[in-house]
């Protein structure tokens, strides 16, 4: 028997990734004791395949984990899933069988039975959507500037029946919408987590709500933009809009630019023309798809 700790410091969205990977290791290998240390333990409670251990005891195995096969994702084809259990087989010299890209949340059947923050804050039953809006302030690239017309879009069809309900870190850059329910800073990532579950789906760039949405196999609509790679992230259930392909600065894998890799090159009135150019018409059409194919109704779901 092994006992291993896995160590990985980034985003919430990354962690969330890297559970896939860690579940195919336990399957693997079921007599191994593995751990996971990351700013994000709420991702990994009730998680069934993590055995609490302490890094400095004697006989602990411990290694950071990372995905630098990114660097090769446009043109390999794998998926960020990929490239966790690729690392964790570099570096604790094993051989993980993969199962599949869905990645794992797990709730206490205490959790599921809870009222949900949106019936507690605005005392709204029916279904609704999460939606992230924001941006991170070292990541402006992940800014799509026409929020408010794909939310006056869903409304006008959907809006008595259906809510959205805008989400975000407190101290990340988030739009002031109108006709959404207001969550931006009351959630920790747990209560997020419970929220997302109740939810019919998510809508937002390339951030923690849509990895989200794939752990919870439901509707997501992603604006991805040029910024990365199509099939580094893309989840069954989700909708993905991308513009890859159509400029020349990510005519084949994403540009990868933002935050410490730099500013856009292509801007259209001070917003990267890969997300300017996606109609809010685009979006909202693709949340109506899940209506229209019978996916989603009216009901709540839970």
């Amino acid at each position: 028997m092994r006992r291993i700790v896995l160590k990985q410091g980034q985003s919430p969205g990354d962690i969330l990734t890297m559970t896939r990977a860690v579940a195919d290791f336990k399957a693997s290998y079921p007599d191994y004791e593995i751990d996971v240390h990351s700013p994000c333990p709420e991702i990994w409670e009730n998680n069934p395949h993590l055995t609490k251990l302490d890094s400095r005891d004697k006989g602990v195995e411990s290694y950071n984990i990372s995905y630098d096969e990114i660097n090769q994702s446009g043109w390999s084809g794998e998926h960020f899933t990929d490239a966790f259990r690729h690392d964790i087989e570099k570096k604790a010299k094993v051989s993980i069988k993969k199962t599949g890209i869905k990645p794992e949340l797990w709730l206490s059947e205490d959790e599921k039975h809870w009222i949900n923050q949106v019936e507690t804050e605005f005392g709204w039953h029916g279904p609704f959507w999460v939606l992230n809006a924001g941006y991170k302030p070292d990541n402006e690239l992940k800014y799509y500037p026409h929020w408010q017309k794909v939310v006056d879009l869903f409304n006008k069809k959907h809006g008595k029946k259906v809510k959205i309900v805008q989400i975000g870190h407190g101290d990340h850059h988030h739009p002031d919408l109108e006709g959404v329910y207001n969550l931006i800073g009351k959630t920790d990532t747990r209560q997020l987590i419970r929220l997302a579950w109740w939810a019919s789906g998510s809508i937002g760039p390339l951030s923690f709500q849509f990895v989200m949405s794939g752990a919870f196999e439901q509707p997501h609509v992603v604006v991805a933009g040029g910024k990365e790679g199509v099939r580094w992230h893309i989840y069954p259930h989700g909708r993905y809009i991308y513009t890859n392909g159509a400029l020349p600065c990510c005519s084949w894998d994403g540009c990868w630019k933002g935050g410490a890799l730099g500013k856009c090159e292509n801007l259209v009135h001070g917003v990267p023309k890969c997300f300017a150019i996606i109609k809010p018409s685009t979006i909202f059409d693709a949340m109506d798809m899940y209506y229209k194919g019978g996916a989603l109704g009216y009901d709540r779901g839970k």
